[in-house]
This record gives structure tokens, C-alpha cells and sequence, in this order.
């Protein structure tokens, strides 16, 4: 196994300096967009449904009744759709202060920036070196679609356990891995089906990433595995607790019916409404799987997992909706992009630009209707 390198104190305080930097840039703008400075502007789309549930808790369906359903103009939500970390968090940090809920996750985002802003500096480090990892933090802090580390989401949440399970097995740590596993199972629906790519990471580890090695060798694999028992387990407990809740152990699937999302083949959530915000999902859903087939072959078997469970796995709810947002938490793309940014000329042009396309981003998020959240 490679040995682990040093975080840099100076580059994690740098680039939480970069993300106060750009939470102050939002907050110009929301000023010169719509007036006095207001903690509910990075309130919007999903972090309603987090309030709610952090302020109310899940509601009790019977046994049959209805979780969700999206018919015509007849459109039926709930909150099973929503994974319970996040707003448990918030409502934690609810009850240990007077702040508001906007408030709240504001300063929630900031704690979790603290998190995995040096989690992603260190495995970056540690796959490459000090440089990419630099620059490859900084193209994920200035990404096109960062706004959503700044605003009331789970993504940050995700991430801590997304990039926490890769660098506990990096470490050898089975705890840490028990622990961010559960975190990342219990933050978004997808966390579970990334568990298999931590076993293959642990195997690279060892130099036995092929698919022959590990079908030649699956007591080992089994064997690495053991420590992600304990966030199957977790996600058995929340299963258990939604069948006691509403007879369905699998409730926030049947509630993603909601949303307009369903299981099916690929290719029916393509550009099916008018709005511009779906037409620019779609092709920016083309775009990506492009840009994923492209790049597959310079990364690792693992890393191919978490940009396929990421990606191509929400194709098949029939809706490209959020696609922007779920790959922001894409970390291999941005790695392979911190490559080229520490080869290129110009890397700060570049990072500026894509910068003030964020800042268009937010500008659509503050109008309302321009994004889909």
C-alpha cells in the first residue's frame, strides 16, 4: 500500500479562504439582484423539503397510501424522497441555537467545507501529488455548478463520505471506512451503490484492480469488504424504520414518483419538456457521457465505478433533472482536470472563467426558474 501523504495545513486554509471568498461574491450579488442581504436566498428547491423534515420529521403514511405520484398537472410530494443525515444535522444545529434554518445552513455548509475541502486535498495528494491536488481542489471549488456546496443540499454531506470512504481505505483505516461508508449511504439514495467501488479501491491498492484478479481471488475481495458491513447495516436500520413508518421499506424510491422519476431505459428522460432548464440538462447530459467515455480509460477501475454510479445511474429514473448539481461530487473528473491545469499555461484564466459561469449559475438560481435544482 502507498504510503499516505501530509495534508498541507497552508493549502487547506487557502482554499477555505477560496470558498468564504465565493459565499461573499454570492452575497453581492444577491444584494445587487434583489436588495437587502437575506439568508433565505441560498434557500431554494430541495432545502425546503430539508427544513421540513428537520423541523417536522418524516410523516406517517399507512400502509398503501399514496408516497408520491406525478400525473399531468397532478403532482403529489413528499418527503420520503429526501435521505435523513442532512436534516438531521440541521436540525441538530436548529436545536443548539436561535439561528433560522436558512441561517443554519449557511454555517452548516462552511463546517462541511472544513470537512471535505483538506478529505479532497489529501486524496488528490495522495493518487498524484502536491500540485494536482492543489489546482484539482480548486477546479472543484470553482466548478460551473459549485453553488451547491454554498446552499442548503446534502451534496457536501455526500461528499464527506464519498471522498472519507476512499481515503479510509487509502489509510487502511476499516473504522474510518465503517464510518464515512454509513455517512455516505445515509446522505444521498446513490451512497450504497458506490460501496463495491471501495472495494475495488482497496484492492488497487494492492495492485490487484483488474477484473481477473478479483474474480480469480473473491475471498479477498469479500475480506475487504468487511468493514462496509456496518453501513449495509445502517441502511437496513433506515429501511426498517421506513417500512415501520409507512409499510414501505423502500419508501423514498416510491416517493422519487414525485419528482417525475421511475425506473426505465436510459434514454427517456432526454428532452422530455419544453422548459429551457430541461433542454440544457439534456445536453449537458450528453456532453458529460462523452466526456466520461473519453476519459475512462486514463483513470482507475474504481474511479470508472463512482463516475458510472454517478452518472449514468440517474438515466435510468427517467429524468436528467439535477444533473449539473449530482456531478458536482464527481471528484475523479476533477483530478484528471487538475492534471491538465498543472500542465497548461494559463490555469488561472481558465479557473476564472469557469468561475464567473458559477456566478451566472447563482444569478439562474436566484431568478428562480431557471435551474432545476
Amino acid at each position: 500500500m502507498n504510503k499516505l501523504k501530509p495534508i498541507s495545513f497552508l493549502h487547506g486554509t487557502m482554499a477555505m479562504l477560496v470558498f468564504a471568498g465565493i459565499t461573499a461574491v454570492y452575497a453581492v450579488l444577491q444584494l445587487v439582484h434583489s436588495g437587502p442581504l437575506r439568508a433565505e436566498a441560498f434557500m431554494g428547491c430541495d432545502t425546503y423539503w430539508y427544513e421540513r423534515i428537520a423541523l417536522e420529521g418524516y410523516p406517517h403514511v399507512g400502509p398503501g397510501e399514496d408516497l408520491g405520484h406525478w400525473v399531468g398537472e397532478d403532482i403529489h410530494q413528499t418527503a420520503w424522497a429526501f435521505f435523513p443525515l442532512y436534516p438531521l444535522l440541521l436540525r441538530s444545529m436548529l436545536a443548539l441555537t436561535n439561528w433560522s434554518s436558512a441561517e443554519a445552513m449557511i454555517v452548516l455548509s462552511f463546517l462541511l467545507a472544513l470537512a471535505w475541502i483538506p478529505l479532497a486535498y489529501a486524496l488528490f495528494h495522495h493518487e498524484r501529488n502536491e500540485r494536482i491536488a492543489k489546482w484539482a481542489v480548486l477546479a472543484m471549488l470553482l466548478q460551473p455548478f459549485g453553488i451547491y456546496f454554498h446552499l442548503g443540499m446534502s451534496e457536501p454531506l455526500f461528499l464527506v463520505g464519498l471522498l472519507g470512504s476512499f481515503l479510509a481505505v487509502a489509510r487502511g483505516s476499516a473504522l474510518g471506512l465503517a464510518l464515512m461508508g454509513t455517512i455516505l449511504v445515509l446522505s444521498r439514495p446513490n451512497g450504497l451503490f458506490l460501496l463495491p467501488g471501495l472495494v475495488l479501491y482497496s484492492l488497487e491498492q494492492e495492485g490487484q484492480g483488474s477484473v481477473r484478479e478479483i474474480l480469480s481471488h473473491p475471498v479477498h475481495a469479500l475480506h475487504k469488504a468487511l468493514p462496509l458491513v456496518v453501513p449495509i447495516l445502517a441502511f437496513m436500520c433506515y429501511c426498517a424504520y421506513q417500512w415501520s413508518t409507512t409499510g414501505d421499506p423502500l419508501a423514498y424510491l416510491s416517493a422519487q414518483a414525485g419528482w417525475g422519476r421511475r425506473f426505465t431505459h436510459p434514454f427517456s428522460g432526454f428532452f422530455n419538456a419544453g422548459d429551457p432548464a430541461t433542454q440544457f440538462d439534456s445536453w449537458y447530459t450528453i456532453i458529460l457521457l462523452l466526456l466520461v467515455g473519453l476519459l475512462a480509460k486514463r483513470i482507475s477501475l474504481s474511479f470508472c465505478w463512482v463516475m458510472l454510479i454517478v452518472v449514468v445511474m440517474p438515466l435510468f429514473s427517467g429524468s436528467v433533472a439535477s444533473m449539473p448539481r449530482f456531478t458536482t461530487v464527481l471528484f475523479p473528473l476533477f483530478l484528471i482536470t487538475g492534471e491538465w491545469l498543472s500542465r497548461i499555461r494559463a490555469p488561472v484564466l481558465v479557473l476564472l472563467i469557469s468561475f464567473i459561469a458559477q456566478l451566472f449559475w447563482f444569478w439562474a438560481w436566484l431568478e428562480g426558474d431557471l435551474v432545476t435544482c
